[in-house]
């Protein structure tokens, strides 16, 4: 075989490995970009690649949004099998964007629709008298080639605090889980959000600092799927 061709082929299949890796790659967050991918265990042959890339207000500006590339992929060859895209899919800016985690529990929507989840997590990093994070949770499902979200903003954890001094705070603490329900509306299974929290105040008692903690009420709502995503309350979103 030709020497010259020999290294086109060679050079061929290494941009093909590359191009596999690439589309599997876990990349560390670096403030600009970050990369995910795990198997998808309800389909064993498949993995979920996902990747945010930061675009800032203007040049320079440290405010702005991620945009995520959302794939399922041949775990074997790597070739991509359904895509998604969403431009300005995070907002940061005081409440800044932090981390990406894919998360593929048993969301069984349907007896023949599995989805998987994305948990994005947010942190406020220049207040330490007001502190915050929190996780939202959006769960997608495949149709075809490409991948659709069918639910999007729920805050599934929350932290937020407030005080003036180090005897003098007031620590919030929420988290929610999601379960599937036995009934369905529109084809999907509903899905039963259960709420816990605590409250921990800290407080001047003679010339010690004390503190008690209080835990919020339990609370459970179930989400419905209207035909096209789960409609989630106001109180379960957002900041």
């Amino acid at each position: 075989m030709n020497l010259h061709l020999r290294i086109y082929i060679a050079l061929g299949l290494f941009a093909l490995t590359a191009e596999v890796h690439a589309a599997c790659e876990v990349k560390k967050f670096d403030g600009h970009t970050l990369s995910r991918c795990k198997i998808w265990p309800a389909f064993n042959t498949q993995s979920i690649a996902a990747k945010a890339t930061f675009v800032p207000d203007s040049a320079g500006a440290q405010d702005g949004v991620f945009d995520l590339a959302l794939s399922v992929i041949n775990a074997t060859t790597g070739n991509t099998v359904a895509s998604y895209a969403k431009p300005g899919a995070y907002n940061s800016d005081a409440i800044s964007f932090d981390d990406l985690i894919i998360d593929t529990a048993r969301y069984r929507l349907a007896a023949d629709v599995r989805a998987f989840g994305l948990r994005s997590t947010f942190m406020s990093h220049g207040s330490r008298a007001n502190p915050y994070s929190k996780t939202d949770l959006a769960l997608y499902v495949r149709e075809g080639n490409r991948l659709r979200p069918v639910l999007e903003g729920l805050v599934v954890r929350k932290d937020f605090g407030e005080g003036t001094g180090e005897c003098d705070t007031r620590d919030t603490r929420i988290r929610r889980t999601v379960e599937i329900g036995s009934s369905s509306h529109n084809g999907f299974a509903d899905l039963i959000v259960s709420s816990s929290g605590s409250l921990m105040e800290s407080f001047t008692s003679g010339k010690q600092c004390a503190s008690k903690t209080t835990n919020l009420k339990n609370t459970q709502v179930t989400l419905i799927y209207d035909g096209q995503q789960y409609v989630v309350p106001e109180d379960l979103r957002g900041y």
